[in-house]
């Protein structure tokens, strides 16, 4: 018979096997359950996740449209112009949150978007499918677009003549405008000014001459409403919107988890530490939600019950492989012999103060530090060297300043310049596996000029 101290000891191990339990010490659910926390942060846009105090303004401007429309039935429309990955999704996200919270199902809520509906046929039937009017329309003919888009609203009102506010959001709205006649737009924002139907038409754009690519008989019938989101915060509130994708918050289960994260997410985000290093650069190259998103991503998908916490190092790896240098990246399959022509035409090219250079040049740049480096690096001939000066050339490594081909001039001679910069020849050189010392040595004396 087990005595009871060993019975206690088998429930706490069985306890700790089952992945159902959360435990903060053994880390065998808490950094799973947090990882998925933080997924719904950066990447579902329904989670209800929102970052406040950014658009704030912008937030009250679309509400109150919305409002209008779901409580006194007055028409509108009106654009939400941003870039790609600076919040719209999320905005409107929030403010239909904080509408179905006030007004249930009081309204009807059309999602339409122009890279799936590409003509105004395809838009106008799915519009009839989420509004459930399928077997209303049934085998109908209609004599136009206008007739059928007024029978489907109409259908929509009860014995009183009186039916529910439509909001209908229109994403790639620029892309609506590329249909035959903008029949959908011309009719949308006809019913919206003319007051037929209580309807609300939202369109998302990342284009800021969207309303240009609208026709005149559109655009007088658009409010030229447009609620603009473009990032405008300090890095000290970049910062703060990062430590908001990454925070738990009070609703998270595991409280001593919780606790232990935050902090350590603090002294990480602290000013003058290697994570903030690296927002501070990726703040100066680009500021939007989605390249944030992107350098989070790695970081969050880390996480595990072996590495329960983010460190320094997860922020460094993550900008590092988000900012690859392609060209870098290209010159990892080339032989010494590419190398070593790559470095040539460097010192040629600084030589002749960027200006063309030709085969030639190159070539006898490379016999002279052949001439100069005794200790064993294998010299090519001319002809040999050519074929790696011509897969250079075909890699665009090297590129011709000729606009016309001559055909008096020979392919050795023909006037060339060079694609890439002193730093990325020398970060390749010192990344090539056994490279010469010598061929290191000749790539450092390239920034002597």
């Amino acid at each position: 018979m087990p005595t009871k101290k060993k019975a206690i000891k088998k429930s706490l191990k069985e306890n700790l096997d089952d992945v159902d339990v959360p435990c903060c010490d053994s880390y065998l659910t808490c950094p799973y359950e947090a990882k998925n926390t933080l997924k719904e942060h950066l990447f579902k846009v329904n989670s209800g996740f929102y970052i406040p105090g950014i658009y704030d303004n912008q937030l009250r401007q679309l509400e109150t449209v919305i409002n209008q429309c779901v409580e006194c039935g007055e028409s509108n429309s009106v654009l939400v112009i941003g870039p790609r990955g600076s919040g719209k999704s999320k905005l409107l996200s929030k403010v239909f949150i904080g509408c179905l919270n006030n007004h249930g199902s009081d309204y009807f809520y059309v999602y339409l978007s122009g890279l799936i509906h590409t003509d105004d046929r395809s838009a106008l039937q799915d519009l009839a499918r989420q509004l459930e009017l399928e077997n209303v329309i049934g085998d109908r003919v209609f004599g136009s677009f206008a007739d059928n888009l007024a029978f489907i609203l109409d259908a929509l009102k009860n014995d009183n003549g009186q039916s529910k506010s439509v909001i209908l959001v229109l994403d790639e709205f620029d892309l609506f405008a590329y249909h035959k006649n903008q029949s959908l737009l011309y009719n949308l924002f006809d019913i919206a000014q003319s007051k037929q139907n209580p309807l609300c038409v939202i369109g998302l754009t990342c284009r800021l001459d969207v309303v240009e690519l609208l026709e005149k008989r559109v655009k007088s019938r658009y409010s030229h409403r447009a609620i603009l989101t473009f990032p405008s915060y300090s890095f000290e509130e970049y910062v703060d919107i990062v430590s908001s994708f990454l925070k738990l918050s009070e609703d998270f289960s595991c409280k001593k988890f919780r606790d232990r994260w935050n902090r350590n997410l603090d002294e990480n985000l602290s000013e003058g530490s290697v994570c903030c290093e690296i927002l501070l650069k990726q703040y100066n190259l680009q500021k939007d939600f989605q390249s944030l998103i992107r350098l989070l991503t790695p970081v969050v998908y880390g996480i595990s019950n072996k590495k329960p916490f983010i460190s320094n190092t997860d922020f460094v790896e993550a900008y590092t492989s988000l900012h690859i240098d392609s060209k870098t990246a290209l010159l990892n399959g080339l032989s010494t012999l590419e190398l070593s022509l790559l470095v040539a035409a460097k010192h040629v090219f600084n030589r002749r103060e960027g200006q063309p250079f030709n085969y030639e040049m190159v070539y006898n740049e490379y016999e002279n530090f052949l001439k100069r480096r005794l200790s064993g690096m294998q010299n090519f001939n001319k002809a040999v060297a050519y074929k790696a000066y011509e897969h250079l050339i075909s890699l665009e490594l090297l590129k011709s300043t000729e606009t016309l081909s001559i055909n008096s001039t020979s392919k050795e001679f023909k006037a060339m310049t060079l694609l890439l910069e002193p730093s990325q020849i020398k970060e390749i050189v010192y990344r090539y596996p056994e490279c010469p010392t010598e061929l290191r040595q000749w790539a450092d004396s390239m920034f002597v000029y």
